[in-house]
């Protein structure tokens, strides 16, 4: 059973349930011949996030982080300029001056009890975003479990026993429907629903977000993946200890009071995006297929694992994983780092974990590829939405010495018009779409460098498969042109326009880093590695990379909904 609680249920916490993000690493699939979207994963037809402006979105990826950061750098005395010239000018400083700005006014600091706090702060306007990273998603889940409070009740004391008996009353009908006991287990379901509306009387609904609202917070949303799990949002400088009261008070003393009505959504979600959903299926199985490690999982967990899941399963989880030692926050904004510190202590000093485990920090660099051993490296499945292809190269986290390379690689290949897949393959005619994304389904941990694809019609995914190979063998050995490399350089430089201006994207940026690489400062080593890297480093890495033997296709094939049939062609 795997809950899904490290990608649903930590975002209710004192029954707060924001609007979500997608909550997993998909893949766009666009409608015929269009120009390249955005690398960044999403699946089952929806909008990628990465094809959003940067400013309206909390995460970036890894590329955008190091433009993003670039960018502020550039920007003198923390004022940002609306200067395209200024923000290129800004970039091509030598990374020692770069180092130098973003390290006098990034200041950190951790608490007694291991909760570690990055401030940064710029006076443009009085605003703060805060950004909540907590270090921990589907990954952590454990195979078999995937999937006195003031905030949000009107009277604790009364809804308690009324939440405790509908626990008990859950876990009873659990064994009555295991045992086969029927009209029992019914009978449970019943006195369920009636507790659960007795409870319903009790509960204010979102009242945390809603008292943040009205205090003029902005952006108010949480996001979850394999890797980690994020609450975020802007609001005036000035109503910064109401923040901090807040998530202190949902962190420190949590109550999963809609747990079950939750579940419910989470059902009805995954029913849309995974079971009524044929790219959704093909997704779910691919992976499975194609991952050793836990990435083999989907984040909304599988229907089994929810339904067994309950709150005693979930206040488990969280009390091992969502400790302060586990948790990174970072506040950028109109803020000095004393205000921020004396408010942490005040707030989160007295807070102590539960969980034996370690300081959220990087993963161990040795873990091995998720590649499989033995047997056959090639998955079909039939489907109405067919054909598709996909090819997964397995490679190493994000921590890597090669991970901006592989970013690099693949923007070479399909972040633009002019890249390698649109050009040789879409404008040819033998695809409707074909995409790069360098890591799949999750950074954090090895995982895949995919392409992905759809051909053309009469164009059969065999043929697909091996020009995707001819292309990623073509870089390998004539490697990218003076022309692609300038117009990589070109487009870094252009993203910081649409970065630079975000104080939630740093925030996001910030606490990434220094969780998953060890320290934010590896942002300026990446950013100086983008500057610096040639063609043949774009070569070496890319032959180390697409190997036959570090390859796992998939091909989702046409299934005739009449015959069932399946065909590799439209």
């Amino acid at each position: 059973m795997t809950t899904a609680f490290g990608g649903r249920f930590a975002q209710a916490i004192i029954c707060h349930r924001p609007k979500v993000a997608d909550p997993e690493r998909k893949l766009a699939i666009p409608s015929k011949r269009s120009a390249p979207e955005s690398r960044s994963s999403t699946f089952f037809g929806l909008q990628d996030a990465s094809r959003q402006s940067m400013a309206a979105r909390p995460e970036l990826n890894r590329r955008e982080a190091i433009l993003a950061t670039g960018g502020i750098l550039a920007a003198s005395a923390c004022q940002p300029s609306s200067s395209e010239a200024t923000q290129q000018e800004g970039y091509s400083k030598g990374s020692e001056d770069l180092s130098q700005s973003l390290e006098a006014r990034v200041q950190e600091f951790t608490l007694s009890n291991g909760l570690h706090f990055i401030v940064l702060e710029r006076s443009i306007a009085p605003i703060v975003s805060c950004h909540t990273y907590a270090d921990v998603g589907a990954f952590d889940e454990v195979d078999g479990q995937t999937g006195s409070p003031r905030i949000g009740t009107k009277d604790y004391a009364k809804e308690a026993p009324i939440l405790g008996a509908l626990d008990e009353v859950f876990y009873s009908m659990k064994e009555a429907e295991a045992s086969g006991r029927v009209a029992l287990a019914q009978k449970l379901n019943d006195q369920m629903q009636k507790l659960e509306e007795q409870a319903a009387a009790f509960s204010i609904p979102n009242e945390f977000g809603a008292t943040l609202s009205q205090a003029g917070a902005a952006g108010l949303n949480a996001t979850t993946s394999h890797d980690a799990t994020r609450y975020f949002m802007a609001m005036p400088a000035n109503k910064l200890e109401l923040w901090f009261a807040l998530e202190a008070e949902r962190f420190r003393a949590p109550v999963f009071r809609e747990l079950y009505s939750e579940k419910r959504v989470v059902f009805e979600e995954r029913r849309m995006r995974v079971d009524d959903s044929p790219m959704g299926k093909f997704q779910e199985s691919f992976a499975a297929q194609a991952m050793t490690n836990n990435y083999r999982r989907p984040v909304i967990g599988y229907p089994a694992d929810l339904a067994l899941l309950g709150r005693r399963e979930v206040q488990s989880f969280f009390n091992e994983h969502y400790g302060p030692q586990r948790l990174s926050i970072a506040v950028v904004g109109d803020v000095h780092v004393d205000v921020v510190q004396k408010l942490a202590e005040k707030y989160f000093g007295g807070w102590q974990s539960m969980s034996s485990l370690p300081q959220a920090g990087s993963p161990s660099d040795t873990e091995p590829l998720p590649r499989p051993e033995g047997g056959s490296r090639h998955f079909e499945q039939g489907s109405k939405a067919g054909p598709l292809l996909m090819q997964a190269y397995y490679r190493p986290s994000m921590t890597s010495k090669d991970a901006v390379l592989l970013d690099i690689i693949c923007d070479l290949l399909s972040g633009s018009r002019t890249s390698r897949l649109y050009t040789q393959l879409v404008e040819t005619g033998q695809a409707y779409h074909a995409n790069a994304v360098p890591s799949y389904p999750g950074e954090k941990h090895p995982n895949a460098l995919v392409l992905f694809g759809q051909p053309s019609s009469g164009v059969s995914l065999q043929a697909l498969d091996k020009a995707f190979q001819k292309e990623t063998q073509g870089l390998i050995h004539n490697g990218p042109s003076a022309k692609e490399m300038a117009r990589i350089k070109k487009a870094t430089k252009l993203t910081l326009v649409d970065g630079i201006r975000s104080n939630t994207n740093m925030a996001s940026a910030l606490c990434s880093y220094h969780v998953n690489a060890g320290s934010w400062k590896k942002l300026l080593s990446d950013l100086e590695q983008v500057d610096q890297l040639t063609a043949a480093d774009v070569q070496e890495v890319a032959a180390a990379t697409f190997q036959e033997d570090n390859l796992y296709t998939g091909y989702m094939l046409k299934e005739d909904p009449v015959t069932g049939k399946k065909n590799s062609t439209v």
